[in-house]
């Protein structure tokens, strides 16, 4: 016996899954031989639909009717139409994973937003494509579609870009369009998260199934379920199952998961007791007509691919299966309220050992190994608002092990966050150039409650000795390690080219270890604490009443030694944030202690211009990762839980982080790829000559 075939007298049993699960041959055994349903975790979302080279190359033509790719889309598709399994959509349209560039005219981010009959035109155009080509080249491959995702937050609808640029109405119009184009007997479905909370399910019930349901638009209501082991309450949970199942509609249950932290024999019964007592909620109301639950899917196969762990921080333990698609306790205790008995054959994989594999995994980019490593040991790291952030290196590797230069990129952002486009951006542009590269997620502050200090010199001399302690593991040559900074992250890079050798490590492994880098690139640099300053650095890093000896030590240009690493320095004359004179401020203190340099000034474009190249002028900025402390700290705080955070302080990051407000830019002049964009040449060149 397995979970489709004793649930099937009752509604599917499905899994999401990702490319790593569909390109495992055990893991999509696992699928079909367990479940008669899948979603595609992340591959149908809008952002890969959109074809935004084909749209940002001719916004003209494309201006109302976007292009799409199926490229991501089709081997989940042809999996499902070739194993005659079952899928659903998943999503159509949703806040997060939908490109700034499709809501703005000429599909420029840096350009105002279009109108919002434009964009509702956009929108018609790219339901009525997804729909048209799923429906003409796989039929019947998918029965349902989530339309639309979580739209209601805080009591209200979500503030997002969706109600700035059409209104609150722009679910309505996403239902319309898909209910004109959509093949019959396939079931339209809202989809939201914490969908048992009494304020979230009336607010749903209210005004945006009702709604809905009026003017015939939807079929299904889809509750995510994310569950703790303590939440939500299983009486609230009924209860919401059965208020949606009163309004007529199918029920399915979406993203099934239980996040639990604990691998202990104990708690992973706890476990499976919990999701028995779910399951007996979904099987009673189907049974008793109280509610049409036609599916329900758990969000991924196995504990090891599950999201919760990187969301969450800790690794988690959410799901039926585990390692090599082993069951836990917890299948037994779901089969079992299907059977009707605790009595279960045991079920053991007996896929081959190569199945194990992942293979022929499609690369969006070079090939390369990753890792992700704590710079400080447990006890060593304490700056008190770190709200469980540690300082991390994310390193880019070639897949060869040949010792290479290595480059730490430290990405800028006033010392209040590390800002993810001068993070992966500037890392790929040198790994392409053949070096081994890593990222540094050094401590910020995006209160600006709690002066960081020396805390960031430390967390960058702690790196590169760490980097260098494992050179093997990073395949690098240690004599050629070369950090590289952005605007304040450029002050951090510069901070140890002028303090390196007065930071000692508080462990005295370490301390053995040289922290002077090769050669140091600092773009856009905050030099000085003086008349050219950035204010807001000095003071996210300092506090409002620095000591005198506190200004001098972290002004730069002050601080030049004869034994300052080289440095490469770059910035432009229309730096309308950093004054241009910090650069020049630094050059002419490295020159006057005859330390090798090469200072560039660019004459136009503005602060923050990274790697300037094609990728950035389209709007693709690199993974968010190092934006993990600044999420972490805006979350607490919202949650009053920040530390010396005011009250204005406070309201300031709800309105930046959760209120949906967007930066709008005048649009950026693409030329500037030809000019300031030669930098990192003129860095690979000089690098070469150190």
């Amino acid at each position: 016996m397995n979970l489709k075939t004793a649930y099937e007298p009752y509604f599917k049993i499905g899994a999401a899954i990702s490319r790593w699960n569909l390109h495992t041959k055990a893991h999509m055994k696992l699928l079909t031989d367990q479940f008669n349903s899948f979603t595609c975790e992340n591959d149908m979302k809008p952002m890969y639909y959109l074809d935004m080279d084909k749209n940002k190359s001719d916004p003209e033509k494309y201006n109302l009717e976007p292009a799409l790719t199926f490229e991501n889309a089709i081997p989940y598709l042809e999996f499902a139409k070739e194993n005659g399994i079952a899928m659903r959509g998943h999503t159509l349209v949703w806040h997060n994973q939908t490109p700034k560039w499709f809501f703005c005219e000429n599909y420029n981010e840096n350009f105002p937003y279009a109108d919002r009959e434009t964009i509702l035109k956009r929108l018609e155009s790219y339901i009525k494509g997804v729909l048209t080509f799923v429906q003409t080249q796989y039929p019947g491959v998918i029965y349902a579609w989530d339309v639309v995702n979580e739209i209601v937050d805080e009591g209200d609808f979500r503030k997002s870009i969706w109600t700035k640029t059409v209104g609150n109405d722009f679910f309505i119009k996403a239902f319309e369009y898909a209910r004109k184009y959509v093949a019959d007997g396939v079931a339209l479905f809202y989809n939201d998260y914490e969908t048992a909370l009494d304020w979230k399910r009336d607010f749903i019930i209210e005004n945006v199934l009702t709604p809905l349901i009026d003017k015939k638009l939807v079929d299904g209501m889809g509750m995510q379920s994310h569950l703790l082991m303590d939440h939500p309450d299983l009486e609230d949970y009924k209860k919401a199952v059965e208020s949606y199942g009163a309004l007529g509609l199918q029920i399915h249950i979406t993203e099934l998961d239980m996040h639990n932290a604990d691998p202990s024999d104990e708690s992973m019964h706890e476990l499976a007791l919990r999701y028995k007592e779910f399951f007996k909620i979904y099987l009673d109301a189907k049974k008793s007509g109280k509610a049409n639950i036609t599916s329900v899917t758990f969000w991924n196969l196995l504990d090891e691919n599950s999201w919760l762990s990187g969301f969450r921080r800790e690794t988690s333990y959410p799901l039926l299966f585990k390692g090599k698609c082993e069951v836990k306790e917890a299948y037994y205790a779901v089969l079992s309220v299907a059977l009707g008995s605790e009595q279960a054959d045991k079920w053991t994989p007996d896929y081959p050992e190569d199945d194990y594999q992942l293979k022929d995994m499609p690369q969006n980019g070079p090939e390369f190994r990753i890792s992700r490593d704590n710079i400080w040991q447990e006890g060593e790291y304490t700056y008190e608002a770190s709200y469980g952030f540690t300082p991390n290196v994310f390193a880019y590797l070639h897949p060869d092990t040949e010792n290479r230069p290595c480059m730490l990129v430290v990405p800028g952002g006033g010392y209040c966050m590390c800002c993810s486009h001068e993070g992966e951006l500037p890392a790929m542009e040198f790994y392409n150039r053949g070096m081994n590269v890593l990222v540094l997620s050094y401590t910020t502050d995006i209160t600006m409650s709690v002066p960081l200090k020396k805390q960031p010199l430390n967390d960058i001399s702690r790196a590169v000795r760490f980097i260098r302690k494992n050179a093997d593991k990073y395949s690098i040559d240690p004599d050629k390690l070369f950090i590289m900074g952005f605007s304040a992250g450029a002050h951090v890079c510069g901070s140890l080219a002028v303090h390196f050798d007065d930071v000692q490590d508080i462990s005295a492994e370490y301390n053995e270890v040289s922290n002077r880098p090769t050669g140091v690139i600092l773009s856009y640099p905050v030099i000085t604490t003086g008349e050219y300053t950035h204010k807001d650095s000095v003071k996210t890093l300092l506090g409002d009443a620095p000591t005198n000896e506190e200004l001098e030590y972290f002004s730069l240009e002050k601080q030049v030694k004869d034994n300052t690493p080289p440095c490469f320095i770059w910035q432009t004359q229309e730096d309308d944030l950093v004054p241009v004179e910090n650069s020049y401020l630094f050059a002419m203190a490295l020159r006057k202690k005859k330390v090798p340099f090469a200072h560039y000034v660019f004459p136009r474009g503005h602060h923050g211009l990274t790697i300037a190249n094609d990728t950035f002028f389209k709007g693709w900025f690199g993974g968010d990762y190092t934006m993990e402390q600044t999420m972490r700290a805006a979350f607490n705080v919202k949650e009053g839980k920040g530390v010396n955070v005011s009250e204005k302080r406070k309201q300031e990051l709800i309105d930046q982080f959760f209120s949906g407000n967007d930066f709008q830019g005048n649009g950026i002049d693409m030329s500037l790829k030809n000019d300031v964009g030669l930098w990192s040449d003129l860095a690979w060149a000089w690098i070469n000559s150190i």
